[in-house]
């Protein structure tokens, strides 16, 4: 990676930390995309580190808005996700793995944008926990998958029941990489070099709170993530 890409990831990423510590979602869409571009080793253990930290945030700050039994059924239905996303990591290609973030981060854009919203209950919260760990897995891309099953819940109990489920899940899943081979030293030394950007997004999603509002700053989120994506798709089937 050389400097001018180190700068332009490290920006996304602090972009993409600042949309998740203010909405909860959103580190994955806006990085995922142009990091599976630079260094596709990124994607998905180098993220899910990253959004590690922006995770444990959200999970003590609005820890009292935890929905502890919906918490529970999507950690029961997690490991059936995960072994599906890590499998299928195992048989893609850097290309492939791109054009699949890509392509899932359009889809995922897709389906908040025309306000899609499931069943709710006990089915719900299964789902969403097996299609959330399993876009994780595969993608660093959990926000989507969950909003979509909680989109009816308070702002607060989206974020701290997402990043609780994640804190648990991501750490699985880095896990399960470093067995298959797919998480070493420099996937770790990746992360940590991004780790000051994560820094700056914190106080900037601080900032945005209670100066953004919910609709408007939803739609910048998904233009710019829809905008990453399609570049890096674009140029991933141009190339083939």
């Amino acid at each position: 990676m050389s400097v001018l890409e180190y700068l332009i990831a490290a920006l996304f990423v602090a972009a993409g930390a600042g949309t998740q510590a203010c909405i909860g979602i959103g580190m994955g869409l806006i990085v995922g995309p142009v990091l599976v571009t630079i260094e596709p080793t990124g994607i998905p253990g180098p993220m899910l580190m990253l959004a590690g930290g922006i995770n444990l945030r959200n999970a003590i700050a609005d820890r009292a808005a935890l929905n502890a039994p919906a918490l529970r059924r999507q950690l029961i239905a997690a490991p059936l996700g995960l072994v599906g996303g890590v499998a299928l990591l195992t048989v893609l290609s850097d290309r492939s793995l791109a054009i699949a973030v890509s392509v899932f981060v359009l889809a995922a854009v897709a389906v908040q944008a025309i306000g899609f919203r499931p069943p709710e209950g006990r089915r719900a919260d299964y789902a969403a926990g097996a299609g959330t760990a399993f876009s994780s897995s595969v993608a660093a891309v959990p926000g989507p998958v969950y909003a979509v099953f909680a989109s009816h819940w308070e702002p607060a109990a989206l974020r701290a029941t997402l990043a609780t489920f994640m804190l648990f899940v991501g750490t699985a899943i880095i896990a399960a990489l470093v067995i298959i081979g797919e998480f070493g030293l420099r996937e770790l030394w990746l992360a940590l070099g991004l780790l000051p950007a994560v820094a700056l997004g914190l106080p900037i999603g601080r900032w945005l709170r209670p100066r953004i509002a919910g609709p408007r700053f939803r739609i910048i989120v998904l233009s710019v993530a829809a905008t990453s994506a399609t570049v890096v798709l674009v140029r991933q089937l141009a190339a083939g």
